[in-house]
């Protein structure tokens, strides 16, 4: 099992640290969990979504405390323990509109892609929305929402995207609904920020500010889209309130106490095709050298439309109409980071 592999070296690493000296900063080893949860929470169901790019002192916010706070770890480095070069790699992250088991082929609600350069210490995460209308492997040059993509499995969404973008994706990590309810709830719920008071029947109330919530009404609340007057456009600002408060809560000392449950929840709620091997060196080079990654996000754009779609070719349905300049700008960030050197 993967959390094995995870606890383990987090264990030995913890070994070296006292506990209450270790600085509060983001590692690939978290990384890879915050892809876990946010490929859950940027996008689902978003129709119409504005373009973002930040940059990781926006992702990772530092307490007064931390700032204090001086890492004593010494690590101790033999020949044959030096770090790897891993060099580049990209990976398509799946959010699929299920519960329970992944393995049933379904609509992809979230669609996902990183831009890894492990030398430079540069991921950049392009979002694409589900209903972009665009050509699949299969469709013989018919178009579909992205998200039917996912109806033929998830080759078939990787195909897609690197159609769509003229890339090549190395890897793929599926999760569902109950992989980010059950995240949540290991954790002991999340603090997020509601820019309004609205209520999701019968689930919560949700007052303007912050909002202590469980798995279900987090859920709930980045999936909401009704109770507002800009509609999507709302729903997409909550999803991204809620990814910076995942990725606060899994910077945090209580995560790394609850990190091997987190794990064991995880389980049956992912799948991937990235390899053991792969994962173990990225972990290991994390713990040799801690020095902080930069995280860029970029979502593409487009405009509403009525078509007929490969998946129902029978009558029209709403898609989005790619942004030629946006794709062609995801296009380039990619090519960036993966081009970057040190």
């Amino acid at each position: 099992m993967l959390y094995l592999l995870y606890s383990t070296l987090l264990e030995a690493q913890m070994k070296k640290i006292n506990q209450t000296n270790l600085k509060r900063r983001i590692s690939l080893m978290l990384l890879i969990t915050i892809f876990l949860m946010s490929s859950l929470v940027v996008g689902c169901g978003k129709k119409n979504v504005n373009t973002v790019s930040t940059k990781e002192d926006a992702l990772v916010e530092e307490t007064e405390e931390s700032e204090k706070i001086e890492q004593e770890t010494e690590i101790v480095q033999t020949e044959s323990e030096e770090k790897k070069d891993l060099g580049t790699f990209v990976l398509y992250f799946s959010g699929i509109d299920v519960w329970g088991w992944t393995d049933t082929k379904s609509r992809s609600d979230v669609n996902i892609i990183a831009a890894v350069n492990t030398e430079t210490r540069h991921v950049q995460l392009i979002n694409t929305p589900r209903d972009y209308f665009v050509e699949m492997p299969i469709s013989n040059g018919a178009k579909d929402k992205l998200t039917h993509a996912g109806l033929y499995g998830v080759e078939n969404s990787v195909g897609t995207l690197e159609k769509l973008y003229d890339i090549d994706i190395d890897y793929y990590l599926r999760v569902n609904f109950s992989g980010f309810e059950a995240i949540i709830d290991t954790l002991g719920g999340v603090d997020v920020y509601s820019e309004y008071d609205f209520t999701v029947d019968p689930i919560k109330h949700y007052t303007e500010g912050y909002n202590h919530l469980t798995g279900l009404e987090a859920l709930a609340f980045v999936r909401e889209r009704h109770a507002f007057a800009s509609g999507d456009n709302q729903r997409g600002r909550n999803q991204m309130a809620m990814l910076q408060a995942l990725i606060k809560k899994v910077c945090s000392i209580e995560f790394l106490e609850n990190y091997n449950e987190v794990m064991d929840e995880l389980t049956d709620m992912y799948r991937t095709n990235i390899p053991d091997e792969l994962l173990k060196d990225l972990v290991f080079n994390q713990l040799m050298d801690g020095t902080e990654w930069t995280v860029d996000i970029y979502s593409v754009t487009g405009s509403g439309g009525s078509e007929k779609t490969y998946s129902a070719p029978n009558s029209a349905a709403y898609v989005m109409i790619p942004n030629d300049s946006d794709v062609a700008q995801a296009k380039s960030l990619i090519e960036a980071v993966l081009n970057e050197t040190p």
